[in-house]
Protein backbone atom coordinates (compact mmCIF):
# COMPACT_ATOMS: atom_id res chain seq x y z
CA UNK A 1 0.00 0.00 0.00
CA UNK A 2 1.40 3.22 -0.95
CA UNK A 3 1.67 5.79 1.78
CA UNK A 4 0.25 8.88 0.20
CA UNK A 5 0.39 11.08 2.92
CA UNK A 6 3.93 10.74 3.96
CA UNK A 7 4.72 11.26 -0.21
CA UNK A 8 2.45 14.83 -0.11
CA UNK A 9 5.29 16.53 -0.94
CA UNK A 10 5.87 14.23 -4.45
CA UNK A 11 2.17 14.37 -5.15
CA UNK A 12 2.15 18.44 -4.93
CA UNK A 13 5.22 18.93 -6.82
CA UNK A 14 3.61 17.31 -9.49
CA UNK A 15 0.30 18.92 -9.50
CA UNK A 16 2.41 22.12 -9.48
CA UNK A 17 4.49 20.79 -12.87
CA UNK A 18 1.20 19.97 -14.53
CA UNK A 19 -0.45 23.18 -14.03
CA UNK A 20 1.97 26.34 -13.19
CA UNK A 21 2.37 25.83 -17.37
CA UNK A 22 -1.24 26.50 -17.92
CA UNK A 23 -1.33 29.31 -15.64
CA UNK A 24 1.82 30.59 -17.34
CA UNK A 25 0.28 30.13 -20.50
CA UNK A 26 -2.99 31.64 -19.31
CA UNK A 27 -1.67 34.61 -18.32
CA UNK A 28 0.74 35.24 -21.31
CA UNK A 29 -1.51 34.29 -24.13
CA UNK A 30 -5.23 33.86 -22.37
CA UNK A 31 -8.36 31.86 -23.31
CA UNK A 32 -9.58 32.31 -27.06
CA UNK A 33 -13.00 32.90 -26.35
CA UNK A 34 -15.26 32.05 -28.91
CA UNK A 35 -18.72 33.57 -30.00
CA UNK A 36 -20.75 31.91 -27.51
CA UNK A 37 -19.31 34.42 -24.97
CA UNK A 38 -17.82 37.24 -27.10
CA UNK A 39 -20.45 37.58 -29.64
CA UNK A 40 -19.70 37.20 -33.96
CA UNK A 41 -19.85 35.63 -36.26
CA UNK A 42 -19.12 32.00 -37.78
CA UNK A 43 -19.43 30.84 -41.70
CA UNK A 44 -18.34 27.33 -42.34
CA UNK A 45 -17.88 26.98 -45.68
CA UNK A 46 -17.15 24.01 -47.78
CA UNK A 47 -16.08 24.13 -51.60
CA UNK A 48 -17.02 20.71 -53.23
CA UNK A 49 -14.17 21.03 -56.17
CA UNK A 50 -11.51 21.52 -53.24
CA UNK A 51 -10.33 24.86 -54.60
CA UNK A 52 -10.85 27.13 -51.84
CA UNK A 53 -10.06 30.84 -52.16
CA UNK A 54 -6.54 32.67 -51.03
CA UNK A 55 -7.69 34.28 -47.10
CA UNK A 56 -6.39 37.22 -48.72
CA UNK A 57 -9.36 37.78 -50.76
CA UNK A 58 -11.63 36.29 -48.13
CA UNK A 59 -10.32 39.35 -45.88
CA UNK A 60 -10.96 41.85 -48.87
CA UNK A 61 -14.28 40.52 -49.43
CA UNK A 62 -14.93 40.73 -45.34
CA UNK A 63 -13.72 44.43 -45.64
CA UNK A 64 -15.58 45.61 -48.51
CA UNK A 65 -18.71 44.60 -47.11
CA UNK A 66 -18.13 46.43 -43.57
CA UNK A 67 -17.69 43.06 -41.41
CA UNK A 68 -14.84 43.40 -39.24
CA UNK A 69 -12.41 41.37 -37.89
CA UNK A 70 -12.45 38.60 -40.13
CA UNK A 71 -10.28 35.27 -38.88
CA UNK A 72 -10.21 32.31 -41.94
CA UNK A 73 -9.05 28.74 -40.88
CA UNK A 74 -8.88 26.23 -43.14
CA UNK A 75 -10.61 23.23 -42.49
CA UNK A 76 -9.44 20.00 -44.15
CA UNK A 77 -9.06 20.57 -48.02
CA UNK A 78 -11.87 21.47 -48.95
CA UNK A 79 -13.62 23.75 -46.34
CA UNK A 80 -13.05 27.61 -44.90
CA UNK A 81 -14.16 28.42 -41.37
CA UNK A 82 -14.51 32.19 -41.13
CA UNK A 83 -15.11 34.18 -38.02
CA UNK A 84 -15.90 37.76 -37.49
CA UNK A 85 -17.65 40.19 -36.15
CA UNK A 86 -21.66 39.86 -35.97
CA UNK A 87 -23.55 40.07 -39.22
CA UNK A 88 -27.04 38.99 -40.72
CA UNK A 89 -28.43 36.42 -43.05
CA UNK A 90 -28.58 38.73 -46.11
CA UNK A 91 -24.65 39.56 -45.82
CA UNK A 92 -23.51 35.96 -45.23
CA UNK A 93 -25.86 35.34 -48.61
CA UNK A 94 -23.72 38.67 -50.39
CA UNK A 95 -20.71 36.56 -49.24
CA UNK A 96 -21.33 33.54 -50.81
CA UNK A 97 -22.99 35.02 -54.07
CA UNK A 98 -19.58 37.36 -54.46
CA UNK A 99 -17.55 33.92 -54.12
CA UNK A 100 -19.21 32.54 -57.00
CA UNK A 101 -19.34 35.83 -58.98
CA UNK A 102 -15.51 36.54 -58.70
CA UNK A 103 -14.15 32.89 -58.28
CA UNK A 104 -16.64 30.63 -59.99
CA UNK A 105 -16.58 28.90 -56.60
CA UNK A 106 -19.88 27.58 -55.57
CA UNK A 107 -19.55 27.69 -51.59
CA UNK A 108 -22.07 25.29 -50.13
CA UNK A 109 -22.52 26.58 -46.05
CA UNK A 110 -22.20 23.90 -43.65
CA UNK A 111 -23.09 26.18 -40.43
CA UNK A 112 -23.97 29.93 -40.19
CA UNK A 113 -23.72 31.21 -36.03
CA UNK A 114 -24.38 34.55 -35.28
CA UNK A 115 -24.14 35.48 -31.47
CA UNK A 116 -24.62 39.70 -30.03
CA UNK A 117 -21.85 40.38 -28.00
CA UNK A 118 -24.36 41.42 -25.23
CA UNK A 119 -26.06 37.76 -25.76
CA UNK A 120 -22.34 36.42 -25.56
CA UNK A 121 -21.69 38.88 -22.42
CA UNK A 122 -24.53 37.83 -20.68
CA UNK A 123 -24.03 34.00 -20.94
CA UNK A 124 -20.12 34.71 -19.61
CA UNK A 125 -21.61 36.73 -16.57
CA UNK A 126 -24.24 33.67 -15.97
CA UNK A 127 -21.30 30.52 -16.51
CA UNK A 128 -19.34 32.34 -13.91
CA UNK A 129 -21.98 33.52 -12.02
CA UNK A 130 -23.17 29.36 -11.82
CA UNK A 131 -19.48 28.26 -11.15
CA UNK A 132 -19.53 30.43 -7.94
CA UNK A 133 -22.87 29.44 -6.48
CA UNK A 134 -21.76 25.61 -7.12
CA UNK A 135 -18.56 26.49 -4.94
CA UNK A 136 -20.63 27.98 -2.17
CA UNK A 137 -23.12 25.31 -2.71
CA UNK A 138 -20.24 22.64 -2.15
CA UNK A 139 -18.67 24.37 1.24
CA UNK A 140 -22.32 24.36 2.71
CA UNK A 141 -22.97 20.81 1.67
CA UNK A 142 -19.84 19.37 2.81
CA UNK A 143 -19.87 21.35 6.42
CA UNK A 144 -23.08 20.54 7.04
CA UNK A 145 -22.97 16.45 6.05
CA UNK A 146 -19.53 16.46 8.05
CA UNK A 147 -21.17 18.77 10.97
CA UNK A 148 -20.16 15.76 13.67
CA UNK A 149 -16.55 15.86 12.79
CA UNK A 150 -14.25 17.98 14.20
CA UNK A 151 -13.35 21.29 12.34
CA UNK A 152 -16.05 20.11 9.88
CA UNK A 153 -15.32 23.78 7.45
CA UNK A 154 -11.71 22.19 6.85
CA UNK A 155 -13.45 19.44 4.90
CA UNK A 156 -14.98 22.28 2.76
CA UNK A 157 -12.25 24.12 2.64
CA UNK A 158 -10.01 21.32 0.99
CA UNK A 159 -13.19 20.65 -1.40
CA UNK A 160 -13.27 23.91 -2.60
CA UNK A 161 -8.94 24.02 -3.30
CA UNK A 162 -9.22 20.34 -4.61
CA UNK A 163 -12.16 21.70 -6.83
CA UNK A 164 -9.84 24.71 -8.18
CA UNK A 165 -6.90 21.91 -8.25
CA UNK A 166 -9.16 20.47 -11.27
CA UNK A 167 -10.03 23.45 -12.75
CA UNK A 168 -7.10 24.94 -13.08
CA UNK A 169 -5.85 22.02 -14.78
CA UNK A 170 -8.60 22.43 -17.54
CA UNK A 171 -7.97 25.84 -18.37
CA UNK A 172 -4.52 26.07 -18.14
CA UNK A 173 -4.53 22.77 -20.99
CA UNK A 174 -7.21 25.07 -22.56
CA UNK A 175 -4.51 28.16 -22.59
CA UNK A 176 -1.99 26.07 -24.04
CA UNK A 177 -4.13 24.11 -26.74
CA UNK A 178 -5.94 26.89 -27.46
CA UNK A 179 -3.16 29.11 -28.26
CA UNK A 180 -1.25 25.97 -30.49
CA UNK A 181 -3.96 24.30 -32.11
CA UNK A 182 -6.94 26.92 -31.70
CA UNK A 183 -9.59 25.54 -29.40
CA UNK A 184 -12.06 28.01 -28.68
CA UNK A 185 -14.21 28.31 -25.38
CA UNK A 186 -17.19 28.18 -25.79
CA UNK A 187 -20.62 26.45 -24.55
CA UNK A 188 -19.38 22.60 -25.47
CA UNK A 189 -16.00 23.91 -23.37
CA UNK A 190 -18.51 24.86 -20.39
CA UNK A 191 -19.92 21.72 -20.19
CA UNK A 192 -17.08 19.59 -19.63
CA UNK A 193 -15.73 21.92 -17.17
CA UNK A 194 -18.94 21.89 -15.63
CA UNK A 195 -18.55 18.01 -15.86
CA UNK A 196 -15.53 17.70 -14.29
CA UNK A 197 -16.70 20.14 -11.32
CA UNK A 198 -19.19 17.23 -10.89
CA UNK A 199 -16.99 14.42 -10.92
CA UNK A 200 -14.50 16.09 -8.95
CA UNK A 201 -16.78 17.05 -6.32
CA UNK A 202 -17.81 13.58 -6.24
CA UNK A 203 -14.47 11.91 -5.36
CA UNK A 204 -13.49 14.17 -2.94
CA UNK A 205 -16.91 13.28 -0.87
CA UNK A 206 -16.31 9.72 -1.22
CA UNK A 207 -12.61 10.33 -0.33
CA UNK A 208 -13.76 12.12 2.82
CA UNK A 209 -16.37 10.23 3.83
CA UNK A 210 -14.16 7.28 4.20
CA UNK A 211 -12.13 9.41 6.34
CA UNK A 212 -14.72 10.25 8.22
CA UNK A 213 -15.73 6.21 8.86
CA UNK A 214 -12.10 5.44 9.50
CA UNK A 215 -12.44 8.30 12.37
CA UNK A 216 -14.77 6.47 13.93
CA UNK A 217 -12.59 3.54 14.60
Amino acid sequence: MINFVNKRYWFFGLSLLVILPGMIALLVWGLPVGIDFSGGSLLDLRFPGGVIPPAADIVRLYDELKVADPVVQSIGTDGLMIRSKTMDDATKGDIVDALAERFGLQAEVQRFESVGPAIGAEVAQRAAGAVGLAGVGILAYITYAFRKVENAHRYGLAAIIALMHDVAVVVGAEAILGHFLGWEVDSLFLTALLTVIGFSVHDTIVVFDRIRENRRL
